[in-house]
């Protein structure tokens, strides 16, 4: 998720700077350009996990061969993911993980020309992101605890500890309730993202975030 979103926050970073974002938004929409990028995108970041998944195979294929153990824990873990559909909620979580971030990357990436301005304005975002990535470990360890069942309705924490907590067993409500909430954020981050993608392509000199949310207000 965070690898795909920093792919399109430097791809619109360098077609802001380049102006290649005003050619591209006189024959189509925000929303078309902005789709057709995260799209793009995703298609690279499916292809990397697809070599990683490769290479995971081959390496467990040989292993098997000298292993039986190997082969008995291969089995376990691919039974888990088949039990109760858990590789299908995997999978809604990365979606909606990537959806998210992605357009708010690309939103980001919309409104700078450097490395510097980008380092300025996804600081915030990044440091929001620490807290998943920490908690998550927790969450593989104790997975009803009390704060990591909280943190998981957070939406932007969602993809990371619920796919922690899924093969825990967690109750259908916590998997349903928090995949409808983060869907929910999803369709409103996308509908801001889109015209905050158009605002920032058109947008020169060097903003910070009050200055976009007054511009994309305005544009509003």
């Amino acid at each position: 998720i965070v690898t795909g979103a920093s792919i399109l926050l430097n791809s619109v970073m360098e077609e802001k700077a380049n102006r290649v974002l005003e050619v591209l938004l006189a024959s189509a929409s925000p929303t078309e350009v902005l789709t057709g990028k995260v799209l793009g995108v995703a298609g690279v970041t499916l292809t990397v996990l697809a070599v990683w998944a490769g290479f995971g195979g081959a390496a467990l294929t040989w292993l098997s061969q000298v292993s039986p153990e190997v082969t008995a824990a291969f089995s376990d873990a691919l039974a888990g993911l088949l039990r109760g559909g858990l590789w299908l909620w995997l999978i809604a979580y990365f979606v909606g993980g990537y959806l998210m971030y992605a357009v708010l990357f690309a939103a980001i990436g919309s409104f700078c020309e450097t490395p510097r301005d980008a380092q300025t304005l996804i600081g915030p975002v990044m440091m929001a992101l620490i807290i998943p990535i920490f908690v998550m470990q927790l969450a593989i360890r104790d997975p009803d605890l009390g704060a990591v069942r909280a943190l998981s309705w957070v939406p932007f924490f969602t993809p990371f500890l619920m796919s922690a907590r899924a093969p825990s067993g967690p109750p259908l409500i916590e998997l349903v309730g928090t995949m409808a909430v983060m869907v929910l954020t999803c369709v409103i981050i996308v509908w801001l993202a889109s015209k905050a993608f158009r605002s920032g392509a058109l947008a020169t000199g060097k903003l910070d975030w009050k200055g976009i949310v007054g511009l994309v207000r305005g544009g509003a």
